[in-house]
């Protein structure tokens, strides 16, 4: 078994880096560069601060089995990072020509492309127990080089027994409705990925149910594809289907 290696920071590493070298926001973490050009740090942080925080244990486990599977389709843990000797984040690895959907430019046919791309490793995701939950435009990572896609924030998603540590807006109404995180929450997320790349553009996951809810008839997709997404209400009653399997590729 390998063993995770870990970055000891000082104070005045860790302080620095926040300071000056700001790649991305989450919501529980920074993501910041460093001298290593293919890697990032992400570091937790007190919620709203950009004051260090201890990443809790369920996180720990999940970036452990990450870095021992080297599941293909995402961003990959390669170290921890720690300051006093508390664990406050990790490395994982980067690739320059990866760029967030929510940022991407794209035709409409390279969205249906992405989004076939997506879905089949969300797929792939459940043959080891795993269900991603966040599935949204910023958490998908394209690369238009080798027309490939991966996941990130690889530490929040379920693994096995391992909970998802924050849910947004559309993954909580799944929630709400099921009382459980499983393989059809992804495809339900997916699903409200696809209305907001083709259809409610910039709309968050919970508008676009609310439009759902007033307006289901939507002959610009396919029969099939329409049946699947007008079903996403009420969530109990979702089947689990893909939508974007009845969008051809163009």
């Amino acid at each position: 078994m390998k063993r995770l290696p870990n970055i000891a920071l000082s104070d005045e590493e860790l302080y620095s880096i926040i300071e000056n070298n700001k790649f991305d926001y989450g919501g529980e973490a920074i993501v910041c560069s460093n001298n290593n050009p293919h890697t990032l740090y992400k570091i937790f942080v007190h919620p709203g601060t950009e004051i260090p925080d201890i990443m809790s244990d369920n996180k720990l486990r999940k970036i452990e089995w990450l870095f021992q599977h080297e599941l293909d389709d995402t961003v990959r843990p390669i170290s921890t990072l720690s300051n006093r000797g508390y664990l406050i984040g990790f490395e994982m690895t980067f690739d320059e020509d990866d760029v967030a959907l929510i940022n991407a430019t794209l035709t409409p046919e390279e969205k249906v492309y992405y989004l076939h791309e997506s879905a089949d490793i969300l797929r792939r995701f459940s043959s080891f127990d795993i269900t991603y939950g966040d599935v949204k435009d910023d958490n998908v990572l394209i690369n238009k080089k080798t027309k490939k896609a991966k996941f990130c924030d690889v530490d929040n998603m379920r693994i096995g027994s391992l909970p998802i540590d924050i849910m947004g807006h559309g993954l909580i109404d799944y929630y709400d409705a099921t009382q459980t995180i499983d393989e059809k929450a992804d495809a339900f997320m997916h699903n409200l990925l696809l209305l907001e790349q083709l259809k409610y553009h910039n709309l968050s996951h919970r508008a676009i149910l609310n439009r759902l809810r007033t307006n289901p008839i939507m002959p610009e997709f396919p029969e099939e594809a329409e049946k699947i997404l007008t079903s996403l209400l009420p969530p109990e009653k979702f089947q689990g289907e893909y939508a974007i399997s009845y969008i051809k590729r163009r």
